[in-house]
């Protein structure tokens, strides 16, 4: 039988610290953020603690799972982490994650710096390496800490970002059960679209990177922050994600009915209604975890499938599609196949 990956254990964390719609309209005004959260379905984000990164949430995410559901940290062989907000330049988080959690010298460790796409991309390089035989067993981590990047006084991007994290076990597949196929596509005339100016290689941070300018819209930012063309983002969504879906599915002989869940990247309320929409998605098929939280970047689509898990959405077995998209622009779908009680969540705290 052909090796495939399977999910088999789950968890996610969000931080305690709360950012709400009451705290936001003492700095913007009060009916712009009532009208931002009613298209977003987004009222209230989690914001980590001050001193505490993606790799702080991730690991101790990671940690918890272990613990709960007794899994050894030696049993693994290759651990990924899928995070835009990493400690250092160099070297990669991962390595700093593989220490704290106590991975074997064995395990390898790598970053997956991509941003709201990145749960497909990982879970799409898993499989790779279950599927070819390299690794029997991996820990994927998705977090971040992306309010860190986002300018305080952004009114257009401060209401919908959250931080969080979660982690899985992906072990190979014994029953028939587990990864599908993956698709992948970007449009990199885009890349500017979501974008934080300086801070690399091409443009390092320098005093002028820190000065405040406001564009005609109104939307105040800095040159190390985040800077986002909403508009562009948003049409970018809902007139290339349903054609790319129906593309991958096309190509994989896959009907859209035939899933029993679709999870999709939890960026805009609005936005997703309309990609359900042309999907053809009914309402039963779909899932929401956004409102209190927000938007999670990398980690979003990742936690959205760990509460589903939790809430034992697939418990008794079923289809799962998944698609996640943004910076980039880039997109990423993948299926994959439940057996009943096959993905184990872990029944420990979510708060960190």
């Amino acid at each position: 039988m052909d090796l495939r990956a399977k999910i088999t254990a789950s968890h996610y964390v969000l931080p305690e610290g709360r950012l709400t719609n009451e705290t936001l309209s003492e700095r913007f005004p009060p009916k712009k953020v009532a009208g931002i959260s009613k298209l977003s379905g987004i009222y209230e984000r989690r914001v980590a603690p001050k001193g505490a990164t993606s790799v702080d949430l991730g690991a101790e995410c990671a940690k918890r799972m272990l613990e709960d559901l007794n899994i050894p940290a030696d049993d693994f062989d290759m651990l990924i982490f899928a995070s835009q907000t990493r400690d250092y330049i160099l070297p990669a988080s991962a390595f700093i994650i593989h220490e704290k959690l106590g991975l074997p010298q064995t395990c390898g460790a790598f970053d997956l710096p991509l941003g709201c796409a990145a749960f497909p991309y990982a879970m799409g390089v898993a499989n790779g390496l279950i599927a070819s035989g390299q690794c029997k067993k991996i820990l994927l981590i998705a977090a971040e800490t992306i309010t860190r990047l986002i300018y305080p006084k952004d009114r257009g991007l401060a209401p919908l970002h959250g931080d969080g994290a979660a982690s899985f076990v992906i072990c190979a597949s014994e029953d028939g059960s587990g990864f599908e196929f993956a698709d992948f596509g970007a449009d990199s005339s885009g890349w500017k679209y979501l974008i934080v100016p300086d801070g690399g290689m091409r443009s390092p941070l320098s005093p002028s990177s820190f000065e405040e300018k406001t564009d005609e819209s109104g939307i105040t930012t800095t040159n190390a922050s985040i800077q986002m063309d909403g508009a562009a983002v948003f049409h970018f969504s809902i007139s290339t994600i349903p054609g790319a879906i129906k593309k991958a599915l096309a190509k994989n002989k896959a009907d859209i009915a035939s899933y029993d869940l679709v999870l999709l990247h939890q960026a805009n309320k609005m936005m997703l209604d309309q990609i359900y929409g042309a999907l053809g998605v009914p309402e039963e098929r779909r899932f929401f975890f956004m409102e209190k939280i927000g938007n999670l970047s990398a980690a979003s689509s990742p936690v959205l499938l760990a509460e589903a898990l939790r809430e034992g959405k697939l418990a008794g077995g079923g289809r799962l599609l998944l698609s996640a998209f943004g910076v980039g622009l880039t997109w990423g779908t993948f299926s994959m196949k439940f057996a009943p009680g096959s993905a184990t969540p872990a029944k420990a705290s979510t708060q960190f």
